[in-house]
């Protein structure tokens, strides 16, 4: 069964949020450090506020709940991609750069060549990923854009609270899972038996551009697969970020001002 999430029709948000199940997927490509497998058909919840119910009692290495809010943080941009490179935002002791990674017969058309933004974005912006392509219900995951927070190894976020981005999708209720692997689900960390089943939410995107935040509590493993199963993301060993797009579909996603959130 899958719970659905929703938010309220009200700017500044309307996506809803998933918590899908999935079996076991095939090797995901080390250059897209990622793998999956189609859940259930995902259709937006009746309109309502994000359930803040706790997830999993807290745990030493996961911020509290921030009951004041929270804010973008003062060291916590990783790209708004007005650069127009590759490039992550050197901050915060960051220096990773973006990907893009397929399946076998997954279809990219936009990033050509180089990976790099493309000119557009929400108000304000000239520069955001543009991420485009089609993903066949043959393979067993589909495509990935995603962010190495450094060119090896895992990054230390513990100081922050969770993460926040704007995205857009050219067609409705487009099912795009967002996936924050760590050290306990990348195979760089020596842990994970079965690899690659991050820590992330399903995200129901519409075609208006939203603000979506996620603390780390908020985010969970896929069911029934994945070992080890902690309780918690590790925040203090994260490898990267990434979109993931499921098999057998057509894709045209926008995503900008990717940071890093701390509590008010």
């Amino acid at each position: 069964m899958t719970k659905l999430i929703a938010f309220s029709a009200v700017p500044p948000l309307t996506l809803a949020l998933v918590a899908a199940c999935a079996s076991n997927p095939g090797p995901a490509p080390a250059a897209a450090s990622t793998a999956a497998t189609p859940g259930a058909a995902a259709t937006p919840a009746s309109a309502g506020k994000l359930d803040s119910t706790p997830l999993a009692d807290p745990v030493a290495n996961v911020p509290p709940t921030c009951k004041n809010g929270t804010k973008a943080a003062g060291t916590g941009l990783i790209d708004d991609f007005e650069d127009g490179n590759d490039k992550a935002a050197p901050a915060g002791g960051r220096n990773g750069s973006w990907w893009i990674g397929k399946a076998d017969h997954a279809v990219i058309t936009l990033p050509k060549g180089p990976v790099k933004p493309s000119d557009g974005g929400p108000e304000g912006s000239k520069h955001a990923m543009h991420f485009v392509g089609k993903t066949d219900n043959a393979d067993s995951w589909g495509a990935a854009v995603g962010v190495n927070f450094l060119p090896s190894g895992f990054y230390d976020a513990s100081k922050y609270a969770g993460i926040a981005f704007k995205i857009k999708s050219a067609k409705p209720n487009l099912d795009v899972r967002l996936k924050i692997l760590d050290a306990n689900t990348h195979p760089e960390g020596g842990v994970c038996k079965d690899c690659f089943n991050a820590f992330g939410r399903e995200l129901i995107l519409g075609t208006e551009w939203k603000d979506v935040s996620l603390m780390w509590s908020e985010l969970t493993q896929q069911s029934d697969w994945g070992n080890p199963r902690p309780p918690m993301i590790e925040p203090s060993k994260l490898h990267d970020m990434e979109w993931q797009m499921w098999p057998g579909n057509d894709f045209d996603i926008w995503l900008d001002d990717v940071h890093f959130i701390e509590c008010q």
